[in-house]
């Protein structure tokens, strides 16, 4: 039983230690303003009960819930689990507690387990039972001590208000006063001000007067003192410009004999190069070689032991065969044995040669190879001693360009020096006539007074001549005391450059590595352009190659959309051909049925003499012509090309105008015959009515002749067949022009769709390789987006400690060696912004002289920084541009979205990119 109620507090324990972190978790923020809200004083009573309580209750927690792991008791069963529902339901009908109380009857329990386990371990069988009216208890003196610290806050937050409100009353007061005062000392001030004006008008008319003689004087002789001053620092600054200049011009020819001999270096590191690899290539060779020798004496080595032991073999058989004493046989098997000994013997001595000849031959290959090696060793230190001694020309090359610089400027602003002494002399010379004037004009002095007022305007004017003469003098002599100053730190520059080129020296051998990769860079940079500008030229030729394709399949769609004009025209006109055709047929028609019916009231009217045999026999013997052949014209299936249509149509066309023209010939040739049938009819009619007075005694008995009979019915008869075959030839014209029509609309449909499936499929493909090397370009582009945020930032970077160390003059030798492991990037872009810093390096010392009180020339070197990241964003701009070609409208054949751009290094190694 005891097991089991300890089980059954170590499961509430748990139980209740969650809730406790529940609570204290995510409620701990919400709890304060909710108590704060109900009282406002029982507040700081929770609070220093909750501090002091904390620290035990944490120290105790963690004991407890590091001992129930380690008790084997404190395992829970399923029985505990119904105890645990039974022990969860008294809780929840137990009233709320606070959280100092709740941890103070923890840390009970706690304490309690431990000394019931305690128990438990040393025997006890009953654990004291928990009093709940000591519980009750504590609950009631806890909800007094909150009554009376509730009634200590409502206390304490009326007296809070009531000071609030005094508070607020004095500050009102406060402003009030204050605005009072404001106003008054406004007013007191104005009218002060205004007195102040009056008395300084007064003081500077009477002041004025008086001093503007003496001001004159003075200032005269303080010109013509500053002119021969300036007259003589001109001519020192000449004297140190010839100087200069002569520096200057040793320093080029210094220069150009240094390239020359940079030249010549690089023609002999190539050169160098070139040997390096062949004799790599021989070394390599060599190498081959040996390993093949080496396998081969290995071999001969096998062979030698394999023939060793074969006349091992022999000996021992020579043996056996001398011990034996066999026939005459055994006596040649012996012999034949010893002349294998000797030839193996032999050989073996051959392969002992060629061994020791191969050994021979790999001891010299070997120290030609090691000959070799030191003689390449000491070419590399003359090539790397060479390369040291041109980077440290190269940087001394560049620093006398940086000094021609800085003279040039010295040249001009000595120069403007000049002009501005020049007109200063000019203004003193006028000041020194006016002042001669003013004293010979003394006879005038009464007409003076009454000119007194109209003079003071321009001795005012004159006045402010003066102080702007003076002070451009005063900028004179601030300038030349800049110069001087810039003078003496470039000559100290110049020094702290001769002692850091000995430091430099080994700081250009980590960076020859760095010089080789970004020269790899760049000559990548370049491969990828070319490759770039090739694909480019590629893709204007295809696209020229595609537009001509385009102007040839429109020439082709014209061409056949007017050969089907042409078609239907042709097919028109012999429509209207077969129409008139087709009535003349049946006006023919009809011609005959009329002569049709006058024979037939011939035959029946009319009896013909046997005189007339003759002309009967003469219309027999006058055949008719045949009837008509059909014209049969096969129309293919299938046309294999636009031209063999053409020429059906064509020869269709021909066969029909030769068919009508035949047509045309046979309906003349039957116009003839019936003209002379009409005309025989006529005679035969006119006989007739000759003959009728007298019928009984010409012909009485006879009828009509057989042959003529029979000649008439065979013209009949043919003349029906004509007229069927006629008919039926046109029938057949009007399915055959019927057929052509369709087969003209099929074949104007397959041209159409013959045309359009290559440019379906051009433009397919077209479209495909644009969007291939548009990805390709996005992919190039956006590495040479990261190749130029890089090099920019490179430049901010330098830029920035450049002007650093020119802020600090102290640091200026520390800055100094810091600017200088920068000489050996000459492609980078670090280089520029060095140049361009130390181009105006002396301008903001300059500004920063304390004998000058103008402000320097200081906003040109960040006006330069503003340029050059002007350029850089616009760079990036147009990178951006090229990679999001959705912004502008995509052309098909006419522009290309894709811009080209190349850079090339100029003569003072600055990148400068031409976009084309």
């Amino acid at each position: 039983f005891a097991d089991r109620s300890s089980k059954i507090r170590m499961s509430l324990f748990l139980h209740q230690l969650k809730e406790f972190q529940q609570k204290t978790t995510p409620s701990t923020g919400s709890a304060g303003p909710k108590k704060k809200r109900k009282v406002k004083g029982g507040d700081q009573l929770d609070a220093a009960a909750d501090g002091h309580l904390p620290e035990n209750v944490s120290q105790e927690l963690e004991e407890t819930s590091a001992e129930p792991v380690s008790n084997p008791a404190s395992v829970i069963n399923t029985e505990c689990v119904a105890d645990n529902a039974g022990l969860q339901v008294c809780l929840s009908q137990s009233p709320p507690l606070s959280s100092t109380e709740s941890l103070r009857q923890i840390s009970q329990q706690l304490n309690g387990l431990l000394s019931e386990s305690a128990t438990y371990i040393n025997g006890d069988s009953d654990p004291p039972a928990v009093s709940e009216k000591e519980l009750e208890t504590r609950n009631q003196e806890l909800a007094a001590a909150l009554d009376s610290s509730g009634l200590t806050n409502a206390q304490l937050s009326s007296k809070l208000e009531t000071l609030t409100k005094q508070s607020q009353e004095l500050s009102d007061q406060l402003q009030k006063e204050r605005k009072e005062f404001e106003q008054k000392f406004t007013k007191e001030q104005g009218a002060m001000r205004e007195q102040l004006q009056v008395n300084r008008l007064h003081r500077t008319e009477v002041m004025s007067c008086s001093l503007i003689n003496k001001y004159a004087g003075t200032e005269a002789e303080d010109l013509s003192s500053r002119l021969q001053a300036s007259k003589q620092r001109v001519s020192e600054l000449e004297r140190t410009l010839s100087s200069v200049s002569t520096q200057q011009k040793q320093f080029e020819k210094h220069n150009r004999e240094l390239e020359k001999e940079r030249d010549s270096l690089r023609l002999e590191v190539l050169r160098f190069s070139k040997v390096s690899e062949e004799s790599r290539q021989q070394s390599s060779e060599l190498s081959e070689q040996l390993k093949l020798r080496v396998n081969e004496n290995n071999g001969l080595k096998q062979e030698v032991d394999e023939l060793r032991k074969q006349l091992e073999m022999a000996d021992s058989m020579l043996q056996q065969f001398s011990s034996q004493s066999g026939p005459p046989s055994g006596h040649q098997q012996v012999q034949l044995l010893l002349e294998e000994k000797h030839q193996l013997e032999a050989h073996a001595a051959q392969l002992m040669e060629s061994v020791a000849q191969l050994q021979v031959e790999r001891d010299q290959y070997a120290g030609q190879i090691q000959e070799e090696g030191r003689v390449w060793k000491d070419k590399t230190e003359q090539l790397l001693s060479q390369v040291h001694k041109h980077t440290h020309t190269y940087i001394i090359v560049r620093d006398n360009e940086q000094l021609s610089r800085l003279v040039q400027e010295q040249e001009v602003r000595l120069e403007e020096l000049e002009r501005h002494a020049g007109r200063a002399a000019e203004e003193a010379q006028d000041r020194l006539r006016i002042l001669e004037d003013v004293q010979s004009d003394k006879a005038t002095i009464s007409r003076a007074v009454a000119q007194n007022r109209d003079l003071k305007d321009q001795l005012a004017e004159l006045q402010n001549g003066f102080v702007k003469l003076t002070n451009e003098n005063m900028e004179l002599t601030s300038a030349l005391q800049s110069e001087q100053h810039i003078k003496k730190e470039i000559a100290r520059k110049i020094g702290q450059l001769q002692e850091d080129l000995h430091g430099a020296k080994e700081q250009l051998q980590e960076k020859c590595g760095e010089l080789a990769s970004v020269q790899e860079q760049r000559d990548q940079c370049l491969v990828h352009l070319q490759q770039y500008t090739a694909g480019y030229q590629q893709l204007v030729a295809e696209r020229e190659h595609l537009h001509h394709q385009v102007l040839q399949q429109a020439q082709l769609m014209d061409r056949l959309q007017h050969d089907e004009v042409q078609g239907k025209v042709q097919l028109e006109q012999s429509h209207v051909q077969l129409q008139e055709a087709q009535e003349k047929l049946n006006q023919l028609a009809r011609d005959n049925e009329e002569l049709k019916t006058e024979v037939q009231e011939l035959l029946n009217s009319s009896a013909l003499n046997t005189s007339h045999r003759d002309e009967g026999d003469g219309l027999e013997s006058r055949s008719l012509p045949e009837s008509f052949q059909k014209s049969h014209i096969v129309i293919p299936e299938d046309f294999e090309s636009r031209e063999e249509m053409e020429e059906f149509v064509h020869s269709a066309l021909s066969r029909l105008e030769e068919e009508r023209d035949e047509m045309s010939r046979r309906f003349e040739e039957e116009r003839r015959l019936h003209h002379t049938l009409r005309q025989q009819m006529t005679a035969t009619s006119h006989e007739q009515q000759q003959h009728h007075p007298h019928p009984h005694s010409t012909a009485g008995s006879d009828g009509v002749p057989v042959e003529v009979h029979e000649a008439l019915r065979g013209a009949m008869e043919k003349l029906q067949e004509r007229f069927t075959a006629l008919m039926q030839e046109k029938v057949d014209l009007r399915e055959r022009v019927e057929e052509l029509e369709h087969r003209c609309i099929q074949l104007s449909g397959e041209t159409d769709t013959i045309g359009e499936t290559p440019l379906h499929y051009e433009k397919e493909q077209y479209i495909n390789t644009l969007a291939k090397d548009e990805e390709e370009m996005k992919a190039k582009l956006a590495e040479l987006q990261d190749l130029v945020m890089r090099l920019v930032g490179e430049r901010n970077e330098w830029y920035s400690r450049y002007m650093s160390a020119v802020g600090n003059p102290d640091l200026v030798s520390s800055g100094g060696e810091r600017l200088h492991p920068a000489d050996g990037h000459t492609d980078s872009p670090a280089v520029l912004g060095l140049s361009a810093a130390e181009d105006v390096s002396t301008e903001p010392q300059s500004s920063t002289d304390p004998h000058t009180g103008r402000p320097g020339s200081a906003p040109d070197g960040p006006s330069l920084r503003a340029t050059e990241d002007g350029t850089a964003r616009q760079i990036m701009q147009l990178l951006q541009e090229i990679q999001t070609p959705q912004a502008r409208p995509a052309p098909f054949l006419g522009e290309n979205s894709c811009i080209p751009f190349f850079y090339r290094p100029d003569e003072q190694d600055e990148v400068k990119i031409l976009v084309v």
